[in-house]
């Protein structure tokens, strides 16, 4: 990394770039707030669990004329492309921060062994809708968060509720907690600065996952609730955690209108298949993949696919629109 690839977006606050090799997303945006020498700097998602991504958030920091030493870490939340590297890059009696709502899904069950078994209790939904074992053992084995996940021993975080504020340098970010794209995904505003740390919740060239979590009875709801209250803020500085920047409230519409297109979209598929089981109305959606067939997806787009539907099911469902009904011990859907 060089120092020209590191942006200056306020005074002591850059962005770095994290390359995300082999990855659709491309890259992370990193941000980095400098504590000015009153208080520890600030780094912000920190990438996957590999040598790649923590090389260049040590280079960035050694270019900036910082160091681990004296820097705590923000997490906007647990997806381990923002949370990979955290416990390995903090120094002991530095801070950690998370929702705590993050927090409990991310280290909830207490054993190094909790990965696994979060992706388990969510692949256990998909059994019940017909989906086979060997498929999901298929897609379990290629899903980044399971391969780059952060140090499941590492349980020292720090949590953050709605509204808690941290200090750094001269600036303050507040906590605003925005669930959907996970249950306790969480915003910053930079107070007095028109600066929102945005993680995933408003992307701009690419539209944010949103998929069905354990715990959570319509996660597309929360998601769409989240936006409306992200939208009543005066954002001029968007800071998303992936790729490029853009108009901050005419996005937010075009992310909420992209919903409204999709649950329209699952709504006709149910209507059309009559007897609809979860991996056919995915399977007869429109996805932007280069694939021959759903057949033939990728193993993780199909991972992502089949929770994303999920998330869209729920929502109809919640709605009145759709009913679920079981047969022989899958689930199905019909129109209402």
């Amino acid at each position: 990394m060089t120092r020209n690839e590191i942006e200056n977006i306020l005074p002591g606050v850059y962005r770095i770039p994290v390359q995300l090799k082999g990855n659709p997303l491309k890259e992370l945006n990193s941000y980095l707030i400098s504590g000015q020498s009153m208080t520890n700097n600030l780094l912000i998602d920190t990438g996957f669990r590999n040598p790649e991504c923590q090389k260049e958030i040590e280079e960035a920091l050694g270019l900036l004329g910082m160091s681990m030493q004296d820097t705590d870490i923000l997490l906007t939340h647990l997806h381990s492309d923002h949370t990979g590297n955290a416990a390995d890059l903090i120094v002991p009696g530095n801070k950690v921060y998370m929702s705590a709502v993050d927090i409990e899904y991310l280290v909830g069950y207490g054993d190094s062994d909790n990965n696994e078994k979060i992706h388990r209790r969510h692949a256990g939904r998909f059994l019940k809708h017909g989906i086979t074992n060997a498929m999901l053992d298929e897609m379990l084995a290629c899903v980044p968060s399971k391969k780059m996940a952060p140090d499941m021993t590492f349980k020292n975080y720090t949590p953050l509720e709605e509204n808690d504020e941290i200090k750094v340098g001269e600036y303050v970010l507040k906590a605003i907690y925005t669930p959907g794209h996970t249950p306790g995904h969480m915003c910053f505003e930079i107070k007095g600065t028109g600066a929102m740390i945005l993680g995933d919740h408003v992307l701009f060239d690419i539209t944010p996952n949103i998929t069905d979590w354990y715990g959570r009875e319509d996660s597309l709801r929360d998601y769409l609730v989240s936006l409306n209250k992200i939208a009543q803020y005066d954002v001029t500085i968007p800071l998303p955690g992936h790729r490029k920047v853009g108009d901050f409230h005419e996005r937010v519409e075009q992310i909420k209108h992209h919903h409204i297109e999709r649950l329209v979209e699952c709504a006709l598929v149910i209507k059309k298949l009559g007897k609809a089981y979860l991996y056919d109305i995915a399977g007869n959606m429109t996805w932007k993949i280069r694939s021959a067939n759903w057949d033939n997806f990728p193993p993780a787009q199909r991972w992502f696919a089949l929770g994303e539907c999920m998330s869209h099911i729920d929502y109809l469902k919640s709605a009145g629109q759709i009913k679920e009904r079981e047969t022989d011990g899958i689930i199905w859907y019909e129109i209402v």
